[in-house]
């Protein structure tokens, strides 16, 4: 048994009221054991127009619906272990070290968790001479100076004791 989300749940059962043949119990009556998923997933791709890889040039195969299925999970609120669950799967490390993708956009939400540790500028300084990485106390805005290449400004409300990260705005 798999759970599934309630609109599917409605999708099926409208599916199964308009194609399920008189004396059987199947929605997907097309489908047997015997099918074969590679040429299955093949034909949806080259009818929906994509390419049979993915971005790091892995082969889209029938079990890479797994691997979406696993990361789109790993990569929402959901706790970890309900992702485990969820996959069927005893190990976590076979969760989420062999199904589970990051996306980028998790990567970049996750940043903001962060604390913001103080009005630090960075400043990249390029001379002729030497390269050289200067951090100023600063906390207004980053000095005019046309040696700066770039500059990344972080503006805190308030430096947040240690310990108390619980406590941090979300």
């Amino acid at each position: 048994h798999q759970p599934i989300p309630p609109m599917m749940v409605s999708f099926l059962a409208a599916l199964e009221a308009q194609a399920t043949p008189q004396g059987t119990d199947r929605v997907f009556v097309s489908f047997s054991r015997w099918i074969n998923t590679a040429d299955l997933i093949r034909a949806d791709l080259t009818a929906a127009e994509i390419k049979p890889c993915d971005k790091d040039g892995n082969e889209i195969v029938f079990h890479s619906l797994r691997n979406s299925y696993i990361s789109y999970l790993a990569n929402s609120t959901t706790p970890a272990k309900v992702v485990q669950k969820l996959a069927r799967h005893s190990d976590p490390r076979l969760t989420f070290n062999t199904y589970a993708r990051t996306f980028e956009e998790s990567e970049q939400k996750a940043l903001n968790y962060l604390p913001n540790v103080g009005g630090f500028v960075l400043s990249a300084c390029l001379s002729n001479r030497s390269e050289s990485l200067r951090i100023e106390a600063n906390f207004g805005e980053p000095k005019k100076d046309k040696t700066h290449e770039k500059t990344a400004l972080l503006m805190p409300e308030t430096i947040v004791p240690r310990g108390f990260e619980p406590l941090l705005p979300m």
